[in-house]
């Protein structure tokens, strides 16, 4: 691009109230160029600077936003299925622009200051606030070999969730005051090609570079916000609709829906009721639930005045928690045509009250502890596995030919991804993380965490439980109502549930997802 010379009155007029991209198309400029002068004019105090981010958002909308490097070809088929996904959802879409040099490159004087010509309508420079709790940095050029990309940008935002654009994508929650959402901070994917060098962070940059971009859903004061990702020939699944460059056809039955840790006596019924309209939506074949049972009714982690609140409210008997579970388990099973039974730390917590003998004295929940007790051993004395959980779930439950039970260390591996692992434990024996997961090698979707993360190749969903659990009430909150959804084409997304639901039910929304 040949640079125009220009004014500073005439810079000041094109730039007042416009964004970057717009201001450099009307200039004949490159963006960095009116940026750079956008700034030499704030510092004379010609040009005022935005004291808060430009906002675009109204009740109802929907963007897709991605990124895209420079000098780089967009990825036709992705570009195609996203055109047709916004002209169908009437939505809008934004592509961050970043730069990346190849510093092994022969020619450092050419021109890479460019971007794909089919992409060049959607740019956006500009700080943008799409939502009234969502802001998308589009000011902030990310390096795209960057190995996390959502760090020192957690904060930025103050409270309002944020997106950043990053050919990896990421995602983390960061907690909030008690009683506030936790905010969400995620990079997008990008909608260009591969384009990297071949040095060590290049190589690392191509690795993780991945096609996508991030969904949001304006619903009033509330938003929706999930990631799609294509297949290689650009096609992709959102919810029950798949797109692609010839079209949208309805898409085949999500593999599995993986939902956040159920903790059934403290389940939400909200969240509950947001997952039966979901599962209805995209018709999973396998439910996955982690901490099923919470076993706060004789956990060891109760102490005195906890025991004793539970005996005066009623809900100290272990029997009665176990009955609570299974009806809960019961409702859930119906979601999907087999419902996977994830072992947990709180399942264990069943196990751990039997070890201890003192508790064969508890007169209250004595019947219990000496039949599962009894049946433990009586397995043990034949040579098999009794599963005190499993014990009580066959026997209270009606529907408990539904579920499959994972003994520990047992996988649930689909599309290459395995879904059997809750998370407590990590890589050789330590406590685990997303983090120590992503290190593995195979992807991974786990629980545990109660806040939905990205982390490479492993994914932590939320919790389906209340927000407040009693020992999280006077401390700040990450934990996040999160699902896990992998699509049939092995594609997977977090989903959240806000104001009472996974997805916007007006009318824009139905159309895309029943196309």
């Amino acid at each position: 691009m040949v640079a125009r010379k220009h004014d500073d009155a005439t810079l000041v007029e094109v730039m007042m109230g416009r964004s970057n991209a717009k201001a450099a198309a009307l200039l004949g400029l490159d963006i960095r160029n009116v940026e750079r002068h956008r700034a030499r004019l704030i510092g004379l105090g010609l040009l005022q600077p935005a004291s808060a981010p430009v906002e675009v958002s109204a009740a109802g909308e929907t963007f897709v936003i991605t990124c895209a490097l420079n000098a780089t070809k967009a990825h036709a088929g992705f570009m195609k299925s996203l055109q047709l996904y916004c002209s169908m959802r009437g939505a809008r879409l934004m592509v961050i622009p970043l730069r990346y040099q190849n510093p092994t490159s022969r020619d450092a004087k050419r021109d890479d200051e460019w971007w794909d010509s089919r992409l060049v309508p959607y740019l956006v420079s500009e700080r943008t606030k799409i939502a009234r709790d969502l802001i998308v940095l589009a000011d902030i050029k990310t390096q795209p070999t960057a190995v996390n990309p959502l760090q020192k940008w957690q904060t930025v935002t103050g409270t309002a969730s944020a997106i950043i654009g990053h050919p990896k994508i990421a995602l983390k929650t960061v907690a909030t005051n008690p009683g506030v959402p936790a905010k969400l901070v995620m990079s997008t994917g990008a909608c260009t090609v591969e384009n990297y060098s071949d040095t060590n962070a290049g190589a690392s940059g191509k690795f993780h570079h991945t096609l996508g971009a991030v969904v949001v859903e304006v619903d009033g004061p509330r938003t929706h916000i999930r990631h799609i990702c294509p297949m290689k020939d650009g096609s992709f699944i959102d919810l029950a609709t798949k797109y692609t460059v010839k079209g949208a056809e309805p898409a085949p039955r999500a593999e599995v829906l993986t939902m956040g840790d159920i903790h059934a006596e403290m389940a939400s019924p909200i969240v509950t009721q947001a997952t039966k309209e979901l599962a209805e939506l995209i018709r999973p074949k396998a439910l996955v639930l982690h901490d099923v049972l919470n076993f706060g009714s004789a956990s060891h982690h109760a102490k005195f005045f906890e025991k004793f609140r539970r005996h005066v409210s009623g809900t100290s008997g272990v029997l009665h928690e176990l009955k609570v579970t299974a009806r809960h388990v019961d409702l859930l099973s119906g979601f999907a045509d087999k419902t996977v039974m994830v072992n947990s730390n709180h399942h264990d917590h069943f196990t751990q009250w039997l070890e201890k003998a003192e508790h064969a004295l508890d007169m209250e929940n004595t019947l219990v502890f000496h039949e599962t007790k009894a049946a433990m051993l009586r397995a043990i004395h034949e040579g098999s596995y009794c599963d005190p959980f499993q014990y009580w779930m066959d026997k209270l439950m009606k529907h408990g030919d539904r579920l499959l039970w994972l003994k520990p260390g047992e996988s649930f591996m689909r599309h290459g991804i395995e879904h059997g692992w809750h998370g407590h434990k990590g890589p050789n024996g330590a406590r685990g993380s997303t983090k120590s997961f992503a290190t593995i090698g195979a992807k991974v979707v786990k629980g545990h965490s109660h806040g939905a993360e990205i982390i490479d190749g492993a994914r932590s969903v939320g919790t389906s439980s209340l927000m407040d659990m009693g020992y999280n009430t006077d401390s700040p909150s990450g934990w996040t109502w999160t699902h896990d959804i992998t699509y049939a084409n092995g594609k997977q997304t977090l989903i959240h549930c806000v104001g009472g639901t996974f997805f916007r039910r007006d009318a824009a929304a139905a159309r895309g997802a029943a196309a």
